[in-house]
């Protein structure tokens, strides 16, 4: 016998990666917000969901989904959200430098603000590193699901890859699977972003994916975004 998996996703180009920014929901520690709102009060042209969040609040029927982050938010060079013990703590980091250079892997707030570092979200691992594949081995230890992911080639074009899941025409993918279909697109670094019901994708003012929760998109506490200019 043999396994055949069945999946659909997107896969957006971006070649100036200035253009990239980080937004957040304007109601942090209450309520998150979707990502294509968040998206659309950014006047963004594209978007995906972002960073960690911990499901736990209470106020509203979103209340608790996206209504607490982890982690770091960083937005147009101020620190929004930072629960990092002190400026010396690493933790995955998906960043971006002022000249539009990927920074992904573990990173200390310290570290952020010495490379020039504008926009940040917490959440990982980094699949690809300076052109290397960290998964060797396995499948990424993640399981099959819905996937959000950012990469940057070496011409600094940046990847954003969103994979449908948990459906019948599409299962998901493991880490593996994204990091290899990036690293065949040019990928030179590369990240996981926050998966499963969250993975949504926005393009020209409408989700062009198919998130897997029951009732469509999920309410997060933080995007990234490509300005539209």
């Amino acid at each position: 016998f043999r396994r055949v998996l069945f999946r659909s996703g997107h896969l957006l180009v971006i070649n100036d990666p200035t253009r990239l920014k980080v937004g957040y929901s304007s109601e942090l520690h209450k309520e998150g917000q979707l990502t294509s709102d968040i998206a659309k009060d950014n006047n963004a042209i594209a978007a995906i969901n972002g960073g960690a969040f911990t499901d736990s609040a209470a106020g509203s029927l979103k209340a608790g989904v996206g209504a607490n982050p982890a982690g770091i938010i960083m937005s147009n060079g101020k620190i929004i959200y930072d629960d990092m013990k002190d400026e010396n703590q690493k933790r995955e980091s998906v960043a971006f430098t002022k000249s539009g250079k990927l920074l992904v892997g573990p990173y200390s707030v310290k570290e952020l603000k010495k490379f020039g570092v504008t926009d940040a979200v917490s959440f990982g691992p980094a699949m690809i590193v300076n052109g290397q594949k960290t998964i060797t081995k396995g499948d990424g230890g993640w399981g099959i699901a819905p996937r959000t992911c950012i990469a940057q080639r070496k011409d600094g074009a940046i990847l954003l890859l969103v994979i449908d899941g948990r459906e019948l025409n599409s299962v998901g993918a493991t880490l593996r699977d994204v990091q290899d279909i990036l690293y065949e697109y040019g990928a030179y670094n590369a990240t996981n972003l926050d998966g499963g019901s969250s993975s949504t994708l926005f393009y020209d003012d409408e989700i062009i994916n198919k998130p897997c929760g029951s009732e469509g998109e999920r309410t997060v506490p933080s995007i990234i975004y490509v300005e539209n200019r």
